[in-house]
């Protein structure tokens, strides 16, 4: 039985043992109950619907989008079964159920070795809130706001403001070195910060669609894959470029190209090589009228004005400036791409296809990466796949994936009181902040997803951290280094719901509620659909919301916390509802959600009552609303399409107005924190040996190592619900070769090693990943022997260091690591290892 017949055979034990439950009860009509549209709130990439059957408050089957008849042109937006399992979570037995704290922690003896070991023990809300208000007053009263650091994504941040501010960390997290807008600079951006592709539409009348570093079926399996398998049925043929033969590759019967983590540039660079010489031959691959109006800087008659120098990209891919010409031979030995893949993609490439190239994150999440995103539209700019049906060069955003433009319905502005101004600013690079602490000192940098500064050493003091919605301890690197430096300081309170990494290294826990115990509210979904969720229960045991927690600290703070938080969840989410709009099809916004005096009234919120386009009773009962969209409607996007109709009328965002392969702003960006010890960024795409890659594997540690997004979690969330531990094993997965090499079998418990830490986990063999290759699927909640200093379940930042290039970037997707079968005491499986259930 595989992986995901298992989960469907668990689902419809379960739904069966309630219906026999109910029955026995006396309930024989087992859909009695009121559906509501509940919270799917996690970082992925579907955005999808999820509703709850509520009795008696008591959630007792989930479904999702049934609201309008599942076509093509208005498909139904469907969750996946990490949506499907939120009410394991919402109500698993791992809750937080009441205020905490570890029994060896005092103000006077912080004991913070004991961090992650010691027991708890059960405090009230007055005592935890006092004792969370005294240790930061101690701090910003003694050392002042650096010395508390701020790892808060919610309203916690703005009582930390409100005391002065507090160091920050600043994280390129999901979109690597494009996270700071380089992009746009480059003229890659109109609608954001990221340079954007066609309407879901345009897919199909593509000849072939590249996705490269991309997993759809796995990242974003609801509307953003469903967008592909249309395409597929018109026939388009589909490829893969990635280290392994993903689940999109076999859902697609994609053709899998092979190339090693991180070495994406090198293959790039064989594949614009090889177009330039079947250009040569035939005239009829190269779009050089597109190059010459609409880029600047592949070769010499295209330089930008003002250069600093004449070198350009087509020279160097020739070899004119180093002697090595980047061509198939060179790129493969590099990036592992068989030759003839790589002079296959070069011709489908050529101008004479209509292709769509288009890459996800992973190639830009490893360290040195700068160059990626710039070499991968000059390979689209070649091809003259910008701003025509059928072609399209850019990044794909989870949520949009396959279905890009002007967003077509909106929410409304919460109208939440805004945060009051920090007086200091030390946002820490992720990448290095738990050894800063330890150090006493970082490199300030900028914040990553605004602009990157020169750089300075900064001192450091760190006394006090505090954690609220916050995943960071497991999900930035070097995890092992997040432990030591937790328990350095003399204070760590963590807001949390479930026993996760950074509530098990806290001295005080304070339980939050979840989504499913708030107001409602709108997750962002894609371009076309608005998803609304509300209230399922209230929160549960002792639980309280982020805002009332912050509101509470504030006031023990002496802050008027009712200036702070002037306005409450319910009003913040009717502003939403009464501001939300949609674009009619001339592009004017409308209203979208009619809201009745009596409306406003029932819920005691102010505002304005005004017509929609649909009822709040509807989209209240539905909890979605679909733009209607059909073919050829005055929807459909092609992204640069004006700019290329005319680059001098509509130029795109960059210095010379237009798409820049030779780009000094990208490389006086990249340059800018004067990362020590660092190769400097050129203004055109090169090929730099990064600090941890495939030149720098070893003896020691011999293989490449990289971190999917995994189908069993969504980052770390939900990586504590049994029933996803069940049916994804959470696995290192390796080649046969590799495997045989070390005597490792399928299922085997082995430790992977690399120079920041050690991880056990079962391994899985599959033919269809690259020799050399292993990947370490993303998102584990730790769970150290630390008697041997082995993670055993599983978290991949264990084993990421904090190797640093140009931009600062946290790369996730090229480790120097080893593998080998444990010796010691196999591992159980996780569906088997008792949950943090803690009753007091």
């Amino acid at each position: 039985m595989g992986d995901c017949d298992r989960l469907m055979q668990a689902a419809t034990d379960e739904a069966l043992e309630q219906a026999a439950r109910n029955e026995a009860d006396g309930f024989r009509d087992v859909v009695s109950g009121e559906w509501v549209p509940a919270a799917c709130w996690h970082n992925c990439g579907g955005r999808c619907v999820n509703k709850v059957l509520v009795r008696d408050g008591v959630v007792i089957r989930q479904k999702t989008d049934d609201s309008v008849e599942d076509t093509p042109d208005n498909p139904q937006q469907r969750g996946c079964v990490r949506g499907r399992s939120q009410r394991m979570q919402v109500f698993g037995p791992d809750r937080i159920k009441y205020p905490m704290k570890h029994k060896g922690w005092s103000p006077d003896t912080p004991n913070g070795h004991l961090r992650g070991k010691d027991e708890w023990e059960r405090i009230s809300w007055d005592e935890a809130l006092d004792y969370v208000a005294a240790e930061l007053r101690k701090a910003y009263d003694t050392y002042g706001p650096r010395s508390v650091l701020n790892c808060a994504t919610k309203e916690l941040s703005t009582v930390l403001n409100a005391l002065g501010g507090a160091c920050t960390v600043t994280d390129t997290s999901s979109c690597g070195t494009l996270s700071n807008g380089t992009a746009a600079k480059m003229g890659l951006g109109f609608l954001d910060w990221f340079f954007v592709v066609n309407d879901r539409y345009d897919l199909k009348n593509a000849d072939y669609i590249v996705l490269h570093g991309a997993n759809p079926a796995w990242t974003a399996s609801g509307m953003p894959a469903n967008n592909y398998l249309q395409a597929k049925k018109a026939g388009v043929k589909f490829v893969v470029v990635g280290p392994f033969k993903n689940a999109t590759a076999n859902t697609l019967d994609a053709k899998w190209i092979p190339v090693r983590p991180s070495t994406d540039l090198a293959l790039l660079m064989g594949v614009a090589y090889e177009m330039l010489m079947l250009d040569e031959a035939s005239g009829n691959v190269v779009d050089w009228d597109f190059l010459h109006r609409c880029t600047v800087g592949l070769d010499a008659e295209s330089m930008p004005e003002g250069a600093a120098t004449d070198e350009n990209y087509r020279a160097y891919l020739l070899g004119e400036y180093d002697g090595m010409p980047k061509d198939a031979t060179w790129a493969s030995a590099i990036c592992g791409t068989p030759v003839e893949d790589i002079k296959w993609l070069a011709e489908i490439c050529g101008k004479q296809h209509k292709t769509m190239l288009l890459h996800g994150f992973a190639p830009v999440r490893a360290v040195g990466s700068e160059d990626f995103t710039q070499a991968f539209a000059a390979l689209g700019a070649m091809g003259g796949h910008f701003g025509k049906p059928g072609h399209a060069c850019g990044g794909i955003r989870e949520q949009t994936s396959g279905n890009d433009g002007p967003r077509l319905v909106n929410p409304g502005e919460s109208g939440a009181t805004p945060a009051p101004a920090p007086t200091v600013y030390d946002p820490i690079p992720a990448v290095t902040v738990w050894q800063n602490i330890l150090d006493k000192k970082y490199r300030y940098v900028g914040t990553m997803y605004a602009e990157l500064a020169t750089g300075e050493e900064r001192d450091l003091d760190i006394h006090v951290i505090c954690f609220e919605a916050s995943g960071i301890m497991r999900t930035v690197p070097n995890t092992t280094r997040a432990i030591e430096a937790v328990r350095s300081v003399d204070f760590v309170f963590a807001s949390q719901y479930t026993m996760n990494t950074q509530a098990l290294y806290a001295d005080i826990v304070l339980p939050c509620a979840t989504e499913w115990e708030t107001p409602g509210g709108f997750p962002n979904a894609n371009r076309e659909t608005l998803i609304m969720y509300r209230q399922v229960v209230e929160p549960l045991y002792e639980a309280r919301t982020d805002f009332d927690i912050a509101r509470a600290l504030a006031g023990k703070l002496g802050l008027d916390a009712d200036a702070l938080f002037a306005v409450d969840l319910k009003q913040q989410f009717m502003n939403k509802i009464l501001g939300a709009t949609y674009i009619d099809e001339t592009f004017q916004p409308q209203p979208l959600i009619a809201v009745s005096q009596a409306d406003l009234d029932e819920w005691g919120c102010e505002g304005e009552p005004h017509d929609g386009a649909i009822a709040l009773a509807e989209i209240w009962d539905t909890g979605v609303y679909h733009v209607p969209r059909h073919e050829g409607d005055a929807y459909g996007f092609i992204g640069y399409a004006q700019f290329v109709a005319d680059p001098v009328a509509n130029p795109v965002g960059s210095a010379s107005g237009k798409i820049e392969i030779y780009s000094q702003a990208k490389a006086d960006e990249f340059n800018a924190p004067g990362a020590p010890g660092v190769e400097p960024v050129k203004p055109y795409p090169t090929y730099r040996v990064s600090p941890r890659g495939y030149e720098t594997l070893s003896a020691e540690f011999p293989l490449l190592a990289y971190n999917p997004h995994y189908y069993r979690r969504t980052h770390s969330c939900l990586d504590n619900v049994q029933w996803m531990r069940e049916a994804w094993a959470s696995p290192v997965y390796l080649n046969p070769a590799d495997a045989e090499a070390r005597s490792i079998a399928d299922g085997d418990t082995v430790v992977i090693t690399s120079p920041a830490g050690k991880v056990l986990r079962p391994a899985t063999v599959l033919a269809s990943m690259m020799p050399g290759v292993v990947a370490i699927p993303h998102g584990a909640w730790v769970d150290m022997d630390e008697a041997d200093d082995y993670d055993t379940g599983g978290c991949d930042n264990v084993l990421v260091g904090s190797d640093i290039s140009s931009s600062f970037v946290s790369g996730y997707n090229n480790l120097n690591v080893n593998v080998q079968k444990f010796d010691g005491e196999p591992l159980a499986p996780d569906c088997e290892k008792p949950q943090r259930v803690i009753e007091l």
